[in-house]
């Protein structure tokens, strides 16, 4: 069984003899936990056994890899998408649905590089992008420019999730330390302005500001190319 079928198709439960000691959901929560706590690279059927007191070779009855653990780990961790207002507009719902997407790397930092990479696609994911698909068809787009839409807004999301938690970037007082602040006067400048650097509220703040600009674009574009009468 591929990644796909697994993805795609409910787990089967024996209609007679005892019941399997594990589950594939019970696996899949394993994998997630160890993947939230310690990173994808710490990923293994061995460690996924140990911290379900089983057999390694148990899961296998379950899960043919480590590559399909993985598949299935992403889309549970996705999880559904939520529940979008239905009459606030589609550019306020569209900033819904980006936060719970910046939400999911937030949680659960190890699915960012899978969602960049080639994938099969499962059921969690492609309900994120129904969702998103039915909002900004409230628009009037045509269907043909909904998607490239989403891509724009959901390429943003992964951008800005990508800058959480990045790198130290040293400040004036490194630079003066260094003897390097005529180098980079600008940057030292912008950089002592931007209060609260390394402030979750502060990357909050600029995720909101970088989305209101992406949404304001594609309103100026909806303005120019939406026609009720085509939406669908």
């Amino acid at each position: 069984m591929d990644a796909e079928e697994l993805l795609w198709t409910a787990p089967v439960t024996p209609r007679r003899g005892p019941r399997p000691a594990l589950s594939r959901a019970e696996i899949v929560r394993a994998g997630i936990q160890i993947a939230d706590s310690d990173g994808l690279a710490a990923l293994s059927m061995q460690r996924v056994a140990g911290r379900l007191g089983a057999a390694t070779m148990s899961l296998y009855r379950h899960v043919p890899g480590k590559n399909e653990l993985i598949s299935l780990m992403l889309d549970a961790a996705i999880g559904e998408p939520p529940a979008l207002a239905e009459d606030a507009g589609w550019r306020a719902t569209l900033a819904d649905w980006a936060r719970g997407t910046r939400d999911v790397f937030v949680r659960h930092p190890w699915t960012l590089p899978l969602v960049t990479g080639v994938r099969v696609m499962g059921p969690n994911e492609l309900a994120w992008t129904e969702s998103a698909l039915r909002v900004l068809a409230a628009s009037g787009l045509r269907p043909a420019t909904l998607l490239d839409v989403l891509l724009l807004v959901n390429g943003y999301v992964r951008g800005a999730a990508n800058l959480t938690g990045g790198p130290r970037v040293p400040g004036r007082e490194s630079l003066l330390r260094f003897g390097q602040l005529d180098r980079y006067p600008v940057f030292a400048t912008v950089f002592q302005e931007a209060s609260g650097v390394d402030n979750p509220a502060s990357e909050a703040a600029r995720f909101e500001f970088g989305l209101a600009r992406v949404l304001d674009g594609v309103e100026l574009f909806v303005q120019a190319h939406g026609d009720p009468a085509d939406r669908v």
